[in-house]
């Protein structure tokens, strides 16, 4: 668990009630990751327990960087893989975990050694289908990061080609 002080620093989290914010913080999970690693690839996560989720399978967590860079990657083919972005702290990550049909749409591996918060998401999306207060403003805020993100993919993709 994470607490819900350490939760609010995120503006993801602003203006939710403390008893949301407290249900939210029992789903945190920190995790540490290394550089080189790979967090999460179209075929599913990597996360602490090392265990692989087969292609197909919905994302399992909604992930917070507090610590640390990650570098968001595309893949076209076997011999190229396209960099679209990197995320720092204060980012969230896997994002397809709150979005139908759950799917994971590009990898994950750490540029740097840091920190992240884990969210489970199946427990997070039922949270928020009952708690209004929190759904909107969390998904407010993926509406956000997705927008942000596909500029930037835009610019990296432009530069590439």
């Amino acid at each position: 668990m994470i607490s819900p002080e350490t939760l609010r620093r995120y503006p993801y989290f602003a203006g939710i009630t403390e008893k949301c914010m407290r249900s939210v913080a029992l789903l945190a999970e920190e995790n540490i990751f290394k550089q080189g690693e790979v967090i999460f690839t179209e075929r599913g996560e990597f996360l602490a327990s090392d265990r692989i989720y087969q292609e197909g399978e919905q994302a399992k967590h909604l992930m917070l960087i507090t610590e640390g860079e990650i570098d968001i990657a595309l893949t076209f083919s076997a011999e190229k893989q396209v960099v679209v972005g990197t995320l720092g702290p204060g980012e969230l990550m896997a994002l397809s975990a709150l979005i139908p049909p759950y799917l994971l749409t590009a990898s994950a591996i750490a540029s740097t050694d840091g920190k992240m918060i884990c969210f489970e998401s199946e427990d997070l999306r039922r949270l928020m289908d009952d708690n209004p207060e929190l759904g909107y403003p969390l998904m407010s805020g993926v509406a956000k990061a997705l927008r942000d993100r596909l500029k930037n993919t835009r610019i990296e993709l432009s530069g590439s080609l």
